[in-house]
């Protein structure tokens, strides 16, 4: 009988063990949601995300070199273990001045309109996964035609990143001259 005892006890825990877990599973299940996974550049005070999927790479700023007669917005173009790739300078593009380089500026290499090209950044600050309850679109008084590569509006904590939507970003179109700034 106190073997009876025992193993009924036992039995009833390991049942009650599975129960809980069979919970922790279900309310899991349903917390889940989308997330989107972003890399977030400072310029200037602002913060800037794209999503992690375009982002190639981040290096340190090399050698740029300037290019004679290019778009205003390219800085130049850098030498990436043999490849050429142009430097857009994205702070100008956003309506910023022109950037100073600091030990803390990067470059991320994207790709955007099926090449690769690199943007260069204040700062990378972080790399995050972000629900998509926490998204929301801009509110439409500050997009304009010149801004429409705003895509939406993350909240992260007190902190508000703007998601950049990055062939719309790339393109001059909506600028002084026609075309895309990477060709």
């Amino acid at each position: 009988m106190k073997q009876e005892l025992k193993l009924s006890a036992r039995d009833s825990l390991l049942t009650f063990a599975d129960d809980v877990a069979q919970q922790g599973v279900a309310v899991r299940a349903a917390e889940a949601e989308p997330e989107r996974h972003l890399v977030i550049f400072g310029l200037d005070r602002e913060e800037f995300a794209i999503p992690i999927a375009r982002a190639r790479e981040i290096v340190r700023v090399p050698e740029i070199t300037r290019v004679p007669q290019a778009p205003p917005h390219i800085r130049g173009v850098m030498n990436l273990r043999g490849r050429i790739l142009p430097v857009v300078e994205i702070r100008t593009r956003f309506g910023l001045e022109r950037a100073d380089l600091t030990s803390r500026s990067r470059v991320v290499v994207v790709e955007a309109h099926g090449r690769m090209v690199g943007i260069l950044v204040d700062v990378v600050s972080q790399v995050v996964k972000i629900g998509e309850s926490f998204i929301v679109p801009p509110p439409d008084e500050v997009v304009s035609q010149r801004a429409d590569y705003v895509s939406n509006v993350a909240r992260v904590g007190p902190r508000l990143i703007i998601l950049i939507e990055l062939d719309k970003a790339l393109l001059l179109e909506n600028v002084s001259t026609p075309g895309p700034l990477v060709s």
